[in-house]
């Protein structure tokens, strides 16, 4: 089984470094800041998969409660796993700003606001799905600034 899960991590491991290297030259070329990179290019090549995903299952009976599970189970794999991994295999500390992290931290948090009240609502539509592309927007704004 373990040679199983080995080949198949290594081979996503090869794609990964395929879209890693095209995103480094894209980086490269546009001369855009790892921050800017980190929350428009690197979250749309983890993201892309997800929104596939995501629009084929909302056609289905289950697609929606099955959309918010794997949308916030990546999240939340992301945000514990991850980030811990990160942290215990680095060769060296990683130090982060405070205000970096507060402004992340607080950009998810108003993003599963968003998704808890439009569950309390009961709806999400046009107008719903507006204000999360805005509240996107706004926080690739302030990365930028």
């Amino acid at each position: 089984m373990w040679s199983k899960v080995h080949l198949l991590v290594g081979d996503i491991g090869d794609h990964c470094t395929f879209v890693l290297l095209v995103l480094l030259a894209l980086v490269k070329i546009t001369k855009m800041s790892d921050a800017v990179a980190g929350v428009t290019l690197i979250a749309f090549a983890n993201g892309a998969g997800d929104l596939v995903t995501a629009i084929v299952s909302s056609e289905a009976a289950d697609g929606v409660s099955y959309n918010i599970g794997s949308l916030f189970g990546a999240g939340l794999f992301v945000v514990t796993l991850v980030i811990s991994m990160t942290i215990l295999f680095s060769s060296k500390p990683i130090i982060v700003s405070n205000d970096v992290i507060y402004r992340d931290i607080m950009f998810y948090i108003f993003g599963v606001m968003f998704i808890i009240g439009f569950g309390i609502y009961g709806e999400i539509n046009a107008f719903t799905s507006t204000l999360c592309l805005l509240l996107y927007f706004v926080y690739v704004v302030l990365v930028i600034v």
